[in-house]
């Protein structure tokens, strides 16, 4: 069964550090982690082994006096196959100076923003760093739902993180997807993915970031939800790896 509704990529958001706003790119490798380089890396207490967080649970938590989305990370080199073909990333404060992973300066960043000396920007090791798994995709409809339904809320994807935002004309498209196989592509190196489940959304959703403001009523509004309170954008991973590209026509089975 194919989807009813055209549909394309429209963005592409790889985080090269958890937590941290990510970078806006016109094609990324997908492997069997995800998109190749995505949260790769996070901060990290050597401590508790806590990962650096908009919220506080057993495996994360804030650290004091930081706000994670405050901040950005990118890759000056395209990650190579893993797993040692990854240069580390650099983190960017809010007027742009750069922190390269590689040296300490990012580790030293951290620690002098917060006054703790066992902060780290760690690379993934048997832990995985992804909250539940390793894609995101949200629809551009599903993004004017929320600013319909919250119209003093700007509706920018980045407050959701997705890895992908795809063109859709119907609010909720993309969660008709979980259980059935979506095709990115139409080339030898395109992507197969499996989505799962419709996402549960955390704190960090109505927390300011770069230039967004505060969204103190977006939780309120996706708990009014219906059919699925507190749910938006799907999770699921990759069946055939290969390349996403901007304008990529997606194909649902």
């Amino acid at each position: 069964m194919q989807s009813r509704d055209p549909i394309d990529i429209a963005q592409i958001w790889r985080y090269p550090v958890k937590s941290l706003c990510g970078e806006l790119l016109d094609a990324a490798a997908v492997d069997a982690r995800g998109l190749r380089g995505d949260r790769l890396w996070a901060v990290r207490d050597a401590v508790d082994g806590k990962l650096g967080s908009g919220k506080n649970s057993r495996r994360f938590r804030r650290f004091p006096g930081l706000n994670l989305l405050s901040l950005s990370s990118r890759y000056r080199v395209e990650p190579a196959a893993e797993p040692d073909g990854v240069e580390p990333p650099v983190v960017l404060d809010g007027d742009g100076r750069e922190y390269p992973v590689r040296g300490g300066a990012a580790e030293q960043f951290f620690r002098q923003r917060t006054g703790i000396p066992t902060l780290s920007v760690a690379r993934e090791s048997d832990v995985e760093h992804f909250d539940e798994g390793p894609v995101s995709l949200i629809g551009t409809a599903t993004l004017r739902w929320v600013e319909e339904q919250s119209p003093d809320v700007a509706s920018d994807a980045r407050r959701f993180r997705p890895n992908l935002v795809v063109s859709t004309t119907r609010p909720f498209a993309e969660e008709e997807w979980v259980g059935r196989a979506v095709r990115i592509g139409s080339g030898d190196d395109a992507v197969e993915l499996a989505f799962t489940h419709v996402l549960e959304r955390c704190v960090m959703t109505a927390m300011e970031q770069a230039d967004l403001p505060p969204a103190p009523g977006m939780l309120h509004m996706l708990a009014r939800r219906e059919d699925r309170p507190m749910r938006l954008a799907v999770l699921g991973a990759a069946t055939r790896t290969g390349v996403v590209r901007v304008g990529d026509p997606v194909r649902v089975c």
